[in-house]
């Protein structure tokens, strides 16, 4: 994962509460797959908020892409709807996420995207990245209505080229529609199973995309199971996985030494100055790394806690440690020694970590 300061391209309103924000990159160096995700660094009203989006556009494109759903609540989503247009430095780190189309399962099977509200970002990332001579995708795609369906008329226009199969749910107790591929009302298990052996010829061959709200991915998933799926060929990104509960985790009951490098920043004259810091912190039995270091008083970067967001990551140069989760990595990333702090526990006592 890298840092990179980014300009605002252009915003585009998707729905009354869904903004497509594209970047210029000043030509900076940059690449990612398609369904990873990068993180952004706002400082709202004094308080420096972390949150990750999905690219929305497919890595060919010249200028990457996030979209953001408003939600009730949300501090960095209304920050962002309201402020898009006149910011003019983003604060970006990326590439995040495992959850990745490779180029070699959309050559040789069929493409099936589940997905239900914003969950379609990292999809919709994916389904542009297929070439269109491969087997046509397939979208099953759960929202309210049309009208806050993200990137409809986009999708029906894929459709309409042939490049598409979709079949839709809309929620909306009013909606009314006359359309083959249009549900009213929730999809239901028979429903989804129904639609996935109608539309896809070699079910345990194709490869299952699922992104959205918890409950409906769930639904989604036991679909593909009672149809005895292999595990395998599921792939599924959370954007609020369930912490994991560490009172069962197995520890030999020593507190480990480790050794922390990182970097602060003091302030001379108003100018600012970087130093190079190593501190030997204690880690309790059950403790992860993230924590002993706040209880330490070294500044560490997080916002999900969960190991979703990728923000607390580190190189981890010796030792060994525990990942519960490492959703945000890639395979390169682990194999390099990058570890997520807050997911990450000692096993040994020959720890050293690096914070960039």
């Amino acid at each position: 994962m890298k840092k990179y300061t980014w300009r605002t391209h252009k915003t585009v309103k998707e729905t009354q509460d869904t903004l497509t924000i594209y970047f210029e990159t000043d030509q900076q160096q940059f690449s990612y797959l398609p369904g990873q995700y990068l993180n952004i660094r706002c400082n709202i009203d004094g308080e420096m908020v972390i949150r990750s989006y999905s690219f929305s556009s497919k890595p060919s494109d010249p200028n990457p892409a996030i979209t953001v759903k408003r939600v009730t609540g949300g501090k960095m989503s209304n920050y962002i709807f309201e402020n898009a247009d006149q910011i003019e430095i983003w604060e970006i780190e990326a590439p995040f996420g495992n959850f990745v189309l490779e180029d070699t399962i959309a050559a040789q099977s069929k493409i099936v995207l589940l997905a239900g509200g914003s969950g379609i970002a990292p999809l919709f990332s994916m389904l542009n990245s297929i070439d269109s001579s491969r087997q046509i995708p397939l979208l099953i795609y759960s929202n309210k209505t049309p009208s806050e369906t993200i990137f409809y008329n986009e999708l029906e226009t894929l459709e309409i080229n042939e490049s598409l199969e979709i079949c839709y749910s809309f929620t909306a107790p009013e909606f009314i529609s006359t359309k083959i591929n249009h549900i009213a009302g929730r999809f239901s298990l028979l429903v989804l199973r129904s639609i996935i052996k109608r539309l896809v010829p070699e079910i345990n061959d194709a490869h299952y995309y699922i992104c959205g709200p918890t409950g409906l991915m769930d639904l989604y998933k036991n679909a593909l199971t009672g149809l005895n799926i292999p595990e395998e060929n599921i792939h599924l990104e959370y954007f609020d996985l369930v912490p994991v509960d560490v009172g069962d985790l197995e520890t030999d009951g020593v507190v480990k030494d480790v050794i922390v490098n990182y970097y602060e920043d003091y302030y001379e004259n108003d100018e600012k100055q970087t130093y190079e810091c190593t501190s030997l912190i204690e880690v309790q039995p059950k403790q992860s790394l993230l924590d002993a270091m706040k209880e330490h008083h070294i500044k560490v970067a997080s916002s999900c806690k969960n190991g979703t967001c990728g923000a607390c990551w580190a190189v981890k140069t010796d030792g060994e440690v525990r990942m519960l989760h490492n959703g945000a990595l890639t395979e390169q990333d682990i194999a390099e020694g990058i570890i997520l702090l807050c997911q990450s526990y000692p096993t040994n006592a020959d720890v050293c970590v690096t914070v960039s």
